[in-house]
């Protein structure tokens, strides 16, 4: 059946699930099988590509067709000379180094709000900023006192440093504005208890249930993925205690109320990676979602060959630590984004990332046209627990080392973990730009809503031309390339823009249609677009 020209076929925000649901009942019989078999598309009437108003980044191949002239290009994150955040400020920080828990941004009081937990003490604590950039430790006294202090920033004692903590996607009640599970105490390999707790304002924080059926082990990282409708979140798929598998790999859970969640499902590892060196490891990832794209951020754990356990295997827990970009189109399956090297690298010696950069925080804090990754760094590489048995030629490095810290005294700076901040263009993680003065990007067929055109581009001294092509790769009438405005801007800090032909905006002459972008770049830059606006007058 036919559509009406005035109302757009919307895209379904579950497809994956109707999609896989559907597959399910079409193996098991229960269904017919599809006319386009062995096939199984999306129940849509229209039957091309629905992209709705998705933002569409160029992380993959997923919307683009064809590219001449281009060269696509992932730009690596900038970061301040110095953490964001420091430990040994407070006097309960004294003895403790930190890492991040949670990083979301509050729409109600336009703050951003992190928390990170202390690592001695295992203490979290709070800290807000309205500029990512610039954080403070507010003392409240609706936090928990510490010895004569009775205003502090501390929001739960003994957390353990493995916490989940996300903004609630569903606020219709304020009480459980933001969800937190976590292990008390770092329960370990037998200990199966979990707590859930709730907070109206991330200080307070209630226990509702302190007994779920599975535990929650390193380095939670939770986001909501709204086409599954349902919590997702990647944790270190971990074997401490059990050297049948590798010890750091990614793995994932799912939960509808995030307190039953499912076991874990192994999603990274480096057993599937021949482009990557097998003492590799990963250490924990953090997601976020745009649109359809998963991103990842993944904590690549380059371990070395040095320690051993009473077991007699390789325990792999003397590492340096650096970030890698992963992407996935279903959260399960992901792909390492650019080349081998890492994403965000190890920071020069005597800096305080020298050592790790780990614990990325879920989700993305976007500030003045720039998207910001919350991770935890440290001026050291990571050194094994007492209980290990280290190679003689280690114990010399390690005697060196104390003959230099008895001369030298102990390190100033080199001695604490701290929290950084990675900077990118807002949703710049994949960039399309000409290998030459010009380029040309040609879209795949898809069907959209909206009625008007945004573009991310970085068209200072340069500009953007765009085509509306039909299946034959004609232009539709009136939105040629030489209808287009030229895209472009004065103020170089400009991200998005949006695109006219003679003037227009409104693109719904072409919803139901099968639309091919052409985007002819002059000395310009392209990372996504998105159509915005009403679906109907």
């Amino acid at each position: 059946g036919g559509i009406m020209a005035d109302t757009p076929e919307e895209k379904s925000p579950t497809e994956s699930l109707n999609v896989q649901r559907k597959t399910e009942d079409i193996l098991a019989g229960d269904q017919p099988v599809d006319s386009l078999y062995l096939y199984i598309p999306p129940d849509y009437k229209i039957p091309f590509l629905h992209i709705g108003t998705e933002k569409q980044l160029f992380l993959d191949n997923f919307i683009l067709d064809h590219m001449e002239g281009i060269v696509r290009t992932f730009p690596k994150p900038e970061r301040p000379p110095e953490p964001i955040i420091r430990t040994k400020e407070l006097p309960w920080e004294l003895k403790a180094g930190i890492f991040p828990a949670a990083a979301i941004q509050d729409l109600d009081d336009k703050k951003f709000k992190l928390w990170y937990v202390k690592d001695r003490t295992r203490a979290l604590c709070y800290a807000e900023a309205t500029d990512p950039l610039h954080w403070e430790k507010p003392l409240s006294d609706k936090c928990i006192p510490f010895q004569e202090y009775k205003s502090t920033n501390i929001v739960l004692d003994n957390s353990g440093h493995h916490v989940a903590l996300a903004l609630n996607h569903d606020q219709s009640d304020k009480e459980r504005k933001y969800l937190m599970i976590n292990n008390p105490g770092d329960a370990g390999r037998g200990e199966k208890k979990t707590t859930f707790r709730v907070s109206s304002d991330g200080l307070t924080w209630r226990i509702i249930n302190e007994d779920t059926s599975y535990q929650h082990h390193h380095y939670q990282r939770p986001i909501w993925d709204d086409s599954i409708n349902k919590w997702i979140s990647y944790s270190q798929y971990s074997h401490h205690w059990n050297m049948l598998y590798r010890k750091r790999q990614i793995g994932r859970q799912e939960s509808s109320d995030f307190v039953n969640w499912s076991p874990k499902e192994m999603v990274l590892s480096v057993d599937w990676e021949p482009n990557l060196p097998p003492h590799l490891e990963f250490h924990d990832m953090s997601v976020r979602k745009v649109g359809g794209q998963y991103i990842g951020i993944a904590t690549e754990f380059m371990a070395e060959p040095i320690w051993c356990a009473p077991g007699e295997h390789n325990w792999r827990d003397h590492a340096y630590a650096h970030l890698a970009l992963y992407a996935s189109r279903d959260g399960k399956h992901w792909r390492r984004v650019g080349d081998t090297g890492p994403w965000a690298d190890n920071g020069k010696p005597g800096t305080y990332d020298y050592g790790f950069l780990n614990d990325s925080v879920a989700g993305q804090l976007i500030h003045d046209g720039k998207t910001h990754i919350v991770y935890g760094a440290r001026p050291e590489k990571q050194r094994p627990s007492n209980t290990m048995a280290p190679q003689a030629s280690y114990l010399q490095s390690q005697s060196d080392r104390a003959d230099l810290v008895e001369a030298l005294g102990t390190y100033p700076r080199l001695n604490y973990c701290s929290i950084g901040i990675l900077i990118l263009r807002e949703d710049g993680w994949a960039e399309l730009k000409p290998t030459y003065e010009k380029g040309t990007v040609i879209t795949r067929q898809f069907v959209f809503e909206g009625d008007t055109l945004k573009l991310n581009a970085e068209a200072y001294g340069g500009y953007v031309k765009v085509e509306a092509l039909d299946p034959q790769f004609n232009p539709y009438q009136g939105f040629s390339a030489l209808d287009c405005n030229p895209v472009c801007s004065d103020n170089p800090k400009q991200i998005w823009h949006t695109v006219r032909w003679n003037g227009n905006t409104d693109v719904k002459a072409l919803w139901n249609k099968p639309v091919r972008l052409r985007f002819d770049l002059h000395q310009a830059s392209l990372y996504a677009f998105q159509f915005e606006g009403t679906q109907a007058d």
